[in-house]
C-alpha cells in the first residue's frame, strides 16, 4: 500500500483527492460523507459577489447588481446560502471533520472579500479559493487590464487574512504561465486549473441562444499543469471532469499536487471517491512506487526539459512535435494511397 499523502497550499492531505466546489458541498452532512468516503479536503459551494451585496444591502453606483441576476438569486432562493450561512457551515463542519475545509468566493472585484475572508478565518476555514469570473466582452478592455484586476483581488485578500489562498482560473488566458507567476507574486499559494465557464448553443427552432455549464477537458488540464509544474512557486490543482483513477494518475504524473472532483460524486455518490483513491493506490504499487510524492511531476515539462541545454531548445522540441502532428496525417494518407495504387 502506497503512502498517498501530499501537500497542497501548505496543508497536509492524506491523499490528493479534493471534492470541488458544488451544491453538494454546501451542507455539513455532505462534508461528513465526503470525509467518510476518503476525500482529503472539501471546497465549499461558492459564494457569488452578488449574494454578498444583497445580503449586506449594498447598492451604489459602483456596486450595482444586474437586475436579472438579482431576480434569479431571489427567485431561486439562493440567498439562503449566503455569507452568513457559509460561516455557520464552516463552524459546524470543523466540529465534525478533521479534513481541511476550503471556502470559495466567486468574485469580480477586490473590495468586498477581505472582511468575509477575516470572518471565515475566525470561523475555522483552512484556506480560500478565489473563483475569479470575468467574461471579456468589452472591446476596449485589454487582457492586461483583466489580469491586473485578478492580481488586485488576490492582493487585497492576501493583505486581509493569513489563510493560504488558491485562484481558480479559466483556460482562455493569453499567457497563462506569466499570469500564474504574477498571481504567485501577489500572494497566491496555489492555482486550480481550470474553471469551466459557460458554453453556448443555438436552438434553431426557437432561434435562441442557450448557455450551459462547460465540461472539463482533460487534455487542456494535462497540458498546462505539465507546462507549469515545478516552474512556478505555487501548487497546482487539477479540475476537469476527472471520474477515473487513470485520469487522476495522469494529472499527478504531470505535476498536479491535488485533483478536484465533482462529476464523479454526482454520478456515483460519495462512495465513488473510494474507488478513485483505491485505483491510484493500486497503480502506484504495481509500478513500484512506495509514495505518491515519487510520481508527482515525473512527466512535467520541467523534468523532461532537463535533457535540453536551455528553455529555447525545449521549446523547439514542442514546435517539432506540432509540425509532426499536422503533417503526419497527410504523409500517412499519401503512403496508404501509394500502397493501394
Amino acid at each position: 500500500m502506497a503512502d498517498l499523502r501530499t501537500q497542497y497550499l501548505g496543508l497536509e492531505l492524506k491523499n490528493p483527492i479534493i471534492v470541488s466546489s458544488c451544491d453538494l458541498t454546501s451542507s455539513v452532512e455532505n462534508i461528513v460523507k465526503a470525509e467518510e468516503a476518503g476525500a482529503a479536503a472539501v471546497v465549499l459551494k461558492s459564494i457569488f459577489e452578488e449574494q454578498f451585496l444583497l445580503e449586506g444591502g449594498i447598492d451604489s453606483a459602483e456596486k450595482t447588481i444586474y437586475p436579472e441576476a438579482r431576480d434569479y438569486l431571489q427567485s431561486r432562493a439562493l440567498l439562503g446560502y449566503a455569507p452568513a450561512e457559509m460561516l455557520k457551515v464552516v463552524e459546524r463542519a470543523k466540529k465534525r471533520v478533521s479534513i481541511p475545509i476550503i471556502a470559495s468566493f466567486n468574485c469580480q472585484t477586490a473590495g468586498l472579500w477581505p472582511e468575509l475572508a477575516r470572518q471565515l478565518a475566525s470561523a475555522g476555514a483552512d484556506a480560500i479559493e478565489l473563483n475569479i469570473y470575468t467574461l471579456p466582452v468589452d472591446l476596449e478592455t485589454s487582457s492586461q487590464v483583466i489580469e491586473k484586476r485578478m492580481e488586485e483581488i488576490v492582493l487585497a485578500s492576501r493583505q486581509a487574512v493569513n489563510l493560504p489562498m488558491a485562484v481558480k482560473l479559466p483556460f482562455q488566458v493569453t499567457a497563462l504561465p506569466h499570469l500564474v507567476y504574477r498571481l504567485q507574486q501577489a500572494g497566491a499559494k496555489g492555482v486550480v486549473l481550470f474553471n469551466w465557464f459557460l458554453e453556448s448553443e443555438v436552438n434553431l427552432s426557437r432561434r435562441q441562444v442557450h448557455y450551459f455549464r462547460g465540461h472539463g477537458q482533460l487534455s487542456q488540464v494535462l497540458r498546462w499543469v505539465g507546462l507549469m509544474a515545478k516552474r512556478v512557486k505555487c501548487d497546482l490543482a487539477a479540475s476537469g471532469g476527472v471520474t477515473t483513477a487513470e485520469a487522476a494518475i495522469k494529472l499527478i504524473l504531470v505535476g498536479a499536487k491535488a485533483v478536484q472532483v465533482c462529476r464523479l460524486v454526482y454520478e456515483r455518490g460519495f462512495q465513488g471517491l473510494r474507488s478513485l483513491i483505491d485505483g491510484i493506490d493500486r497503480w502506484l504499487t504495481s509500478q513500484g512506487y512506495s509514495r505518491l510524492a515519487e510520481a508527482e511531476g515525473e512527466l512535467s515539462w520541467k523534468e523532461l526539459s532537463l535533457s535540453y541545454a536551455d528553455p529555447q531548445a525545449a521549446s523547439g522540441y514542442f514546435r517539432v512535435q506540432y509540425m509532426k502532428a499536422y503533417t503526419g496525417a497527410a504523409e500517412r494518407k499519401k503512403k496508404r494511397d501509394s500502397e493501394e495504387g
